[in-house]
C-alpha cells in the first residue's frame, strides 16, 4: 500500500530552458510481494515545442528516507517525444522493508540534464483480509475488434486494469465513459463482483464508437452503489490513428480523487457591511448630528433675540 506525503519540485529553471521538455508528473504504485514491496514508477514526459524532442531518457531513483542510502535506481529510453505531446515509461523496482522513500526521477536529453523532480511515499506493510479494500485504477489497455459501418465506426474493447491494495472489497460495478464533449458522450459498465485483497483484475467493456471523434475515457468504480474511485486518460486518444485491429495499446489512468462535495451556501455580504459603506455612513451620521446641533444653536441666538 502506498500514501503520498507531499511532492517537491526542483526548480526547472535551474535545468532547463522554458521550451524544452520536461517532466509533467510521476505516478507511483505499490505491489506486496512475498517479501518486500515492488514499486512501479511512471513519469510522464511533456513536450510543449513546435518540433520534436533529441533523444530522451530517465533515470530513476529509490532513496531510503531514514539512512538515505538509494535501495534501487533503473535508467528508462523514453525515445524521442513528439511536438506538443506526452510520452511516459515505467520501471519496476522491489524494496525489501516498509518504510518512508524518496522517488527521484531526472530526465536527460542526449546525456544533459533537462529536469528533476522528487516525491515520497510510505510503504506499509501486506494488508491483512478484514482491512477495508483501498482500490486502485492502474491503466487501460484498448483494442479495436474490426471496422464496421463502411469503416466509419470501431467496435472497441476496453480493459481498465484495477488493484487492490487493501483488505477485500464489497461488491465492485466499473462505469466506463468515452466522452467526446461535454454533450457528447458514451457509457458502458461491467459488474467486477468481489476483489480479493492485494489482487488484480481487469474489468471489460465494448464500445462501438465513430472513427473521427476522439475519446477522453473515465472509469468509475463503485463498492455497493458508492463510487469510490474515477481515473481519467490524461490526453484524448484519436481512434483514426489506430489503423491496426486486434493490437492492445496500453494508456495510463489519472486518478480525479472522490467526488467533490458541494459546502453549504455562504451568505454574502451586504452592501452595509463593506469597510466603505460602513465609512460613508458613520460621516453622513457626524454631519447630521452637526446640523441638528448648528440649528439648535440658532433657534437658540434667535430666541434671545
Amino acid at each position: 500500500m502506498t500514501t503520498f506525503s507531499g511532492c517537491v519540485e526542483t526548480p526547472r529553471d535551474i535545468f532547463r530552458e522554458y521550451d524544452a521538455a520536461f517532466i509533467q508528473d510521476i505516478d507511483v504504485m505499490s505491489t506486496p510481494q512475498e517479501e518486500g514491496s515492488l514499486l512501479t514508477i511512471t513519469p510522464y514526459i511533456r513536450n510543449d515545442q513546435s518540433s520534436d524532442s533529441s533523444m530522451l531518457s530517465v533515470k530513476v531513483k529509490i532513496i531510503d528516507q531514514s539512512t538515505q542510502l538509494i535501495v534501487a535506481e533503473k535508467d528508462l529510453d523514453m525515445g524521442y517525444v513528439k511536438a506538443e505531446s506526452m510520452a511516459y515509461n515505467s520501471a519496476a523496482l522491489k524494496i525489501s522493508e516498509p518504510g518512508e522513500y524518496a522517488i527521484e526521477v531526472q530526465l536527460f536529453e542526449d546525456d544533459r540534464l533537462l529536469d528533476a523532480r522528487n516525491t515520497f511515499v510510505t510503504v506499509k506493510e501486506k494488508p491483512s483480509a478484514d482491512q477495508p479494500a483501498n482500490i486502485k485504477l492502474t491503466d487501460m489497455n484498448l483494442v479495436i475488434t474490426k471496422f464496421v459501418s463502411s469503416d466509419q465506426e470501431a467496435v472497441v474493447d476496453i480493459s481498465p486494469g484495477i488493484y487492490n491494495e487493501g483488505g477485500d472489497s464489497k461488491f465492485l460495478n466499473m462505469v466506463v465513459t468515452a466522452r467526446v464533449d461535454p454533450y457528447k458522450a458514451y457509457t458502458e459498465s461491467d459488474e467486477l463482483g468481489i476483489i480479493k485483497g492485494s489482487s488484480r483484475v481487469r474489468g471489460n467493456v465494448r464500445f462501438v464508437l465513430p472513427r473521427n471523434d476522439e475519446y477522453t475515457f473515465t472509469v468509475v468504480v463503485e463498492e455497493n452503489g458508492r463510487e469510490i474511485v474515477m481515473s481519467e486518460t490524461p490526453e484524448p486518444i484519436k481512434l483514426d490513428e489506430i489503423y491496426r485491429i486486434d493490437v492492445t495499446k496500453t494508456y495510463p489512468l489519472v486518478e480525479e480523487g472522490t467526488p467533490v462535495i458541494e459546502d453549504e451556501a455562504v451568505e454574502e455580504p451586504t452592501e452595509d457591511a463593506t469597510p466603505g459603506f460602513q465609512i460613508l455612513m458613520t460621516l453622513t451620521a457626524v454631519l447630521l448630528v452637526a446640523g441638528i446641533v448648528n440649528r439648535r444653536i440658532l433657534s437658540s441666538k434667535k430666541h434671545r433675540k
